[in-house]
């Protein structure tokens, strides 16, 4: 009996030991850089089978909690990376950790081209949102604009102008850098850019205190492709369309530490359209009533070359460098047809016909150097950016009464250039295995001039006389210095924690030649941020955020060059805006399905001191457009999108954004608020032998300003792509709003003063064709981070 109670007793607390789960941890590090191996597919065996499986986080840590006691084995896997295996992992009692893991990079050498990852349209990273263009075979032959408009929470309009959740105060950054043609117009930039040269766009809603604290509304960064593996490599890209023709190609050289590319390209645009507007203003008693027909055609060109080179001196430390040199050219015609009524009696009846052309060059110059440490994710670095770019503006126009004889003649010259310069310090230091701290300071150093000149010929003949009260020579210098202190915590199984605090300090002087007192100002924001994130169980995440924003105005709202060029109808810019102020606060909501995600945003946010386009007009009827800080802006939105594989060959995905949106100017006595919305969606069909097809399309709601509200418009296209030349190469169709040849579009402003009715008709029917090849043997070699500067502190302009 008491043999029985014995090998009863001790049969009970070996079930008990064997009942009890231990941990397992490691860190997944590739054996040639050194760096985690992030998203690296851990999985615990016994007897060959599976018992659980995980993912290694940015870290490159991994836990395994459902081992019992016994031996097993450990496989880890990840694209790109020879599988390992670890035999004879012994569970005896308590945690067991494994330490460090390296896995080696494989090396898979085709007769001409590597076999890479094949990664979904769009993925939901833990501070951003990834689209991967390159993977995208609708936006062949297009450009940057083209790419954005797949984009969920991204609007683009016909016009090219860029909103993220409805707010067009945003910072565009190429390759995690500024780009000096921002400071033009970021839709003629868009137009610049082919989508040929698009790796991926990431957008980036909350951004942290590393990042400059302006773009209101979020970061979009356009990651170009690159060179990562060794040898000599390139490709060709060309594209003909009915609006697009478009050369690109890129030549590459890596060997060991040391990388060479060059990348270059000619486009060519095309455009038209036209304009209606029925226009009624009472000034002081007087009506003024203007009805005019417009048509419009133009066409631009625009070549560019970029040059990079990095230098890995030894495991730890880095050097880079990369010069872009850009020049283009942009003219557009103009035809006015205009009937000019006061107090109901025609008094004019002219037309106009107006040539207006930019054309503009610059170059941008990077120098940084990176070091790492031994210890995993430590790291400094020092990076420095330096840019030019001129910009030359021209328009001539001819007036003729009804008689069809020329009475007025207009020229006027813009001669404008904006110099930038920067010096930023990064330090980065793990404080244990899940905490990190970030240390940094940056100084930016902007001068802009312009030097803008008026004449006319009131007799219609081409003696002209120059306009002294429409002249004048506008310095603008604007320094910003800036510190920032974050700290991070992550969790597998608990919140994590994202907060810091970033500094700037502002300096402002502005000059002019006469006419205008001379501005100077100096200012300091103290900007917060903070998020909280957690993972939930089957696959969920949770995350809260808040931070504030500043968006300092850029050349186009500030110059206040007068562009009288379109009858009874003045443009110009504000030298004595102020910045806006931001508060924005996230819930944010992901979980996976098998190959299924879903992703939940709520969203608010409120700017003060907005900057507004505003209408005037004077007695005579004649309208000002210019920009004022003079309105209150909030948001309340909800952003859903999903993306799933219905079949195996058959992907789809799509978004939708709801906000009601509050435009509030008590200065004005004007409100105005609507419900807004954004729909979109993506499919693709693989048919096999390297033939696919996708679909794209969205609608974009009617959208309310400060002072009227414009329509909304549906953009859709379709294209087939077909590898050829045993997979070097590859032919492109793509067919745009192939159902209507055009798209209307009606705008309705008024105010105190006036009202203002009217339509545009916009030529966005269109096909392409595409050819890409791809040359040189290539291997495979990963590479490492390349840290650049990140100039996200201005309010970029429109058209």
């Amino acid at each position: 009996m008491k043999k029985l109670l014995l090998l009863t007793l001790l049969l009970g607390v070996n079930g008990i030991l064997l009942a009890q789960k231990s941990k397992i941890t490691g860190f997944v590090l590739d054996s040639t850089a050194n760096k985690p191996v992030e998203f690296a597919t851990v999985a615990l065996l016994k007897d060959n089978k599976p018992v659980e499986g995980t993912t290694a986080d940015e870290r490159g840590k991994f836990t395994l909690t459902k081992a019992g006691l016994g031996t097993y084995q450990i496989k880890i896997t990840f694209v790109g990376f020879k599988d390992k295996v670890i035999d004879d992992v012994r569970v005896t009692e308590g945690d067991l950790d494994l330490g460090v893991i390296k896995i080696s990079q494989s090396v898979q050498q085709l007769q001409e081209v590597t076999v890479v990852e094949q990664k979904a349209l769009f993925e939901e990273k833990p501070d951003k949102l990834v689209y991967n263009a390159d993977k995208d075979i609708t936006i062949k032959g297009g450009n940057a604009g083209d790419v954005l408009r797949k984009i969920p929470a991204i609007a683009v309009d016909l016009d090219g102008n860029v909103e993220l959740r409805g707010s067009s105060n945003i910072k565009v950054l190429i390759n995690n850098k500024p780009s000096n043609l921002m400071a033009r117009s970021i839709a003629d930039v868009l137009k610049q850019i082919p989508a040929d040269d698009i790796k991926q766009i990431e957008v980036i809603t909350s951004p942290s205190a590393k990042y400059d604290a302006e773009g209101t509304a979020g970061i979009i960064n356009i990651i170009t492709k690159k060179n990562s593996i060794q040898g000599i490599n390139g490709n060709a890209d060309l594209s003909l369309g009915r609006w697009n023709d478009r050369l690109n190609g890129s030549l590459n050289y890596r060997k060991k530490s040391i990388g060479l590319s060059a990348r270059g390209g000619f486009n060519r645009w095309r455009n038209q359209g036209g304009n209606e507007t029925n226009r009624t203003s009472i000034v002081e008693g007087i009506s003024s009533t203007l009805l005019q027909t417009t048509s419009f055609r133009g066409n631009g060109e625009n070549g560019y070359g970029t040059i990079t080179a990095d230098w890995d001196i030894d495991s730890l430390n880095r050097i880079s460098a990369s010069l872009n040199l850009y020049d283009g050219k942009n003219g557009m015609y103009f035809d006015y047809l205009n009937d000019f009524s006061t107090q109901g009696i025609t008094n004019q009846f002219f037309t106009r016909n107006l040539y207006r052309i930019y054309d503009w060059d610059g170059n941008t110059l990077n120098l940084d150097y990176t070091k790492t440490f031994k210890k995993p994710k430590r790291e400094f670095s020092i990076l420095t950016m330096f840019s030019k770019e001129g910009e030359d503006s021209f328009y001539k126009l001819d007036q003729s009464n009804e008689n069809n004889v020329v009475n007025y003649r207009e020229k006027s010259t813009n001669y404008s250039a904006n110099y930038e310069g920067t010096v930023q310090l990064d330090f980065t230091n793990p404080l244990d295995s899940v905490s990190t701290m970030e240390v940094g300071v940056k100084s930016i150093f902007r001068n802009v001039k312009s030097d803008y000149q008026v004449a006319n010929a009131l007799d219609g003949s081409t003696n002209f006389e120059d306009v002294p009260a429409l002249a004048n020579v506008f310095d603008y210098a604007q320094q910003v210095a800036s510190t920032y202190l974050t700290y991070s915590r992550t969790s597998k199984n608990k919140w994590g924690v994202n907060a810091g605090l970033r500094y700037e300090h502002t300096f402002i002087q502005a000059e002019f030649l006469a006419g205008k007192v001379p501005f100077y100002s100096d200012y300091g924001n103290l900007i917060p941020n903070v998020s909280l994130s957690r993972n939930l169980p089957k696959n969920q995440k949770l995350k809260l955020s808040y931070t504030q924003r500043i968006q300092r105005p850029m050349l186009w709202f500030l110059n206040p060059y007068v562009n009288a060029s379109e009858p009874l109808m003045t443009y110009t810019g504000n030298p004595y805006l102020k910045p806006e102020l931001t508060h924005s606060a996230e819930i944010n909501y992901n979980v996976y399905i098998k190959e299924s995600s879903i992703n939940t945003s709520l969203y608010m946010r409120t700017t003060n001191n907005a900057i507004e386009r505003i209408r005037t007009f004077d007695s005579e009827g004649v309208a000002t457009i210019n920009f004022q800080n003079i309105a209150q802006n909030t948001s309340y939105g909800l952003s859903l999108s999903g993306n799933t594989k219905i079949k195996k060959k058959f992907t789809a995905n799509g978004a939708i954004n709801v906000y009601y949106n509050i435009l509030n100017s008590p200065a004005m006595q004007a409100q105005n608020e609507n419900w807004m919305y954004r729909i979109n969606m993506n499919s693709s069909y693989d048919f096999g032998k390297g033939f696919k097809a996708q679909f794209f399309g969205f609608f974009n709601s009617p959208r309310v300003m400060l002072q009227g509200k414009v329509s909304g418009f549906a953009y859709y296209n379709i294209a087939f792509q077909k590898e050829v030349l045993k997979k070097k190469a590859t032919i492109g169709l793509g067919f745009d709003n192939f159902l209507a040849p055009y798209f209307t579009q009606r705008m309705e402003f008024s105010g105190p003063t006036f009202t203002q009715t009217g339509k545009s008709r916009y030529y966005n029917q269109g096909w392409r064709v595409s050819f890409s090849y791809q040359f040189g043997k290539m291997s495979s070699q990963p590479q490492r981070q390349k840290k650049s500067i990140s100039n996200d502190d201005k309010k970029g302009g429109d058209n």
